[in-house]
């Protein structure tokens, strides 16, 4: 039942929760026949995938009874994918036969990268629509040069004391340019929230590795009984099976953490008009779902991978609530004029999926 009810305290308010309705049956059967038809065509059919998959989960995710809408075109992920695969190619090509060529052209596509990712955020926001309104990214490259070579670069230099203020630009490139018809979000956030996020994380990530660690290290010698020679394949199994065990903690830990404490601060500092946003993601739950989702792609060998992003799919949307006072009939989408100007641009972008 889709949730719209007053706020208390807020009188007039009204709250609309994500509602995800995909099942991971359905999901399947999309999944294995797009497996199938990317592995015979050795990969040209992943754009087509990709949007068979985009249409599925955005017509199953609706916000006050409307659904969403993907309007992708393949021939657009695939010039995407195409360009990627070539710079790849080529890159292993000079690395194998000239070495300096190589590195050159890794610069060249470090320089290319902001310009890769702002047309790839207006080709999703551009090709995503509910109430036949569709969204917009409005960044333009001066800021995505600053964001991604600017402050990216600073990282290293700063022995990556700086990498939790650069995951917050990142974040503001993204809120503060997304626009919902002819309203446009503002975002508020702050640095803070998210040095607290990834110092957290650093020290829970430290503490695991001391507890896993010393698990680990009184196993070994249990098994081989505190005799160095008593070493075999059942020792070394085990050596290799905790140390990847150690590593996938700590990594599922640390994005769990950072994940849901800086997802929970953007969104609250975020505004699209009048309206508003409230995420309650847990960590803790999080790190379960993480945890119990690779454990059943491991153990079904992967055919579990749709239950998994199902899963998780439906945790992080459920969480997600609009606040409004005036309802969701408010907003307007652009003029006929501006609708086919937008419309012609963008189908020069590529669609390239880029993680923020």
């Amino acid at each position: 039942m889709e949730a719209a009810d007053l706020i208390s305290g807020e009188p007039g308010s009204l709250r609309h929760t994500f509602r995800f309705t995909g099942t991971a049956g359905e999901y399947f059967r999309i999944w294995i026949v797009n497996l199938f038809l990317t592995v015979v065509t050795l990969g040209v059919y992943a754009a087509w995938a990709k949007v068979r998959n985009r249409r599925y989960i955005w017509a199953n995710t609706s916000l006050a009874g409307h659904p969403f809408t993907f309007h992708g075109k393949p021939a657009a992920i695939l010039m995407g994918n195409m360009i990627i695969a070539a710079l790849f190619v080529a890159y292993i090509g000079m690395k194998r036969f000239e070495p300096s060529f190589a590195g050159a052209l890794f610069i060249v596509f470090t320089f290319v990268f902001p310009f890769l990712v702002c047309n790839s955020l207006r080709f999703n926001a551009h090709n995503t629509s509910h109430r036949n309104i569709r969204f917009h990214f409005l960044g333009g490259l001066r800021e995505s040069y600053a964001t991604y070579l600017l402050f990216a670069g600073i990282v290293p230099f700063t022995l990556f004391i700086f990498y939790p203020a650069w995951q917050f630009y990142k974040k503001r490139f993204f809120f503060n340019n997304l626009a919902y018809g002819t309203t446009g979000c503002a975002f508020s956030g702050r640095k803070g929230p998210f040095f607290k996020a990834y110092f957290l994380a650093t020290v829970l990530g430290i503490a695991s590795f001391m507890v896993l660690s010393s698990l680990a290290a009184f196993g070994i010698h249990w098994l081989s009984k505190g005799s160095p020679g008593a070493w075999g394949p059942l020792n070394i199994l085990y050596s290799v099976f905790f140390t990847y065990l150690l590593g996938a903690t700590i990594l599922y830990t640390l994005q769990a953490i950072v994940y849901s404490m800086t997802m929970n601060h953007c969104w609250a500092r975020t505004r699209l008009g009048d309206v508003q946003f409230t995420s309650t993601l847990k960590a803790h739950r999080l790190l379960f779902i993480r945890i119990t989702n690779m454990a059943a792609i491991f153990c079904s060998l992967g055919l579990l991978i749709p239950w998994a992003k199902i899963r998780r799919t439906r945790y992080v949307l459920e969480n997600l609530t609009v606040v409004t006072a005036h309802g969701l009939d408010g907003f307007a989408a652009l003029a006929a004029s501006d609708t086919t100007a937008v419309g012609d641009a963008a189908t020069d972008f590529i669609g390239i999926e880029i993680g923020l």
